[in-house]
């Protein structure tokens, strides 16, 4: 099997043993992976090469889901865009941009992995930020920031153009599906990484600061991508942590329960 249906989940913190959204699905992949020292928000040389290592033994498809835990493993993308080796374009949903230069060296990190995969991956044309922050996308170097095209939601209620729109006219999601269409208008197939602290923490709790994003809107992009482009693959993390100041089974439940809904989604296009 080696289609958007193939199911991996990379459990490095634990935090997927309290959820159970992947279990209705026929064979999935279940990686351990808090064993691998040199993980933790840095990912250094030999903890990478066993990261791979387990995907190579695991037989872990780039065409797949692939679940990654919380966010401090977001660099987990920088790994599968790196076997493409086809021209695509690279869409991520984050709050952050993840586009700093790494703090040691050329270490890979959930903050630069962006950077590290435009830096290095021949094979991008393209990557659109969806959801960052403005402030933190102000913050990136002049020359990382052209290189990304950034689209926002802008709310009804704080845009001066919209007061006069009717209930009937498009929305804010629809607004964004079509400046989404308008960049990706030719053939080039699509990687898609998706970071939950882009969703407001009303929605669910992550471990890092979040946006503003609803749970329907991010669904209701995805169900759209799906429809209308070649997709490579879909990663997804921003898990709750255990050092997480929140209720963790409440969150750990509307966590497992957001998986599970995007999850079957993805399926039932694949």
């Amino acid at each position: 099997m080696n289609s958007l249906s193939d199911v991996t989940v990379f459990n490095f913190t634990g935090v997927y043993e309290s959820e159970d959204f992947y279990k209705d699905i026929d064979n999935p992949r279940f990686i351990e992976c808090n064993n691998i020292q040199g993980t933790d928000c840095l990912c250094d040389e030999e903890g990478e090469k066993e990261i791979r290592r387990r995907m190579d033994e695991c037989g872990v498809p780039l065409k797949g889901i692939h679940f990654i835990d919380n966010g401090n493993y977001h660099y987990m993308s920088y790994i599968f865009a790196s076997y493409i080796k086809e021209p695509f374009y690279l869409i991520y949903f984050d709050n952050h941009p993840d586009m700093k230069p790494s703090m040691f060296g050329d270490i890979l990190s959930c903050g630069s992995w962006v950077k590290k995969t435009l830096d290095t991956n021949t094979c991008v044309r393209k990557v659109i930020a969806v959801g960052v922050d403005e402030n933190l996308f102000n913050e990136i170097d002049e020359n990382d920031s052209k290189k990304v095209t950034k689209m926002s939601l802008k709310s009804k209620d704080n845009d001066p153009s919209n007061v006069d729109r009717s209930d009937d006219e498009p929305n804010i999601e629809d607004d964004l599906i079509e400046e989404l269409s308008k960049e990706l208008s030719d053939d080039l197939p699509i990687y898609i990484s998706i970071d939950k602290d882009v969703l407001d923490p009303d929605q669910l709790m992550t471990n890092w600061d979040q946006g503003t994003m609803k749970s329907e809107t991010l669904i209701k992009i995805v169900k759209r991508l799906l429809e209308s482009k070649r997709i490579l693959g879909i990663d997804i993390c921003g898990e709750v942590s255990f050092d997480t100041d929140c209720d963790q089974d409440a969150e750990i439940s509307r966590n497992n329960g957001f998986n599970r809904e995007l999850l079957n989604v993805i399926i039932s296009y694949s």
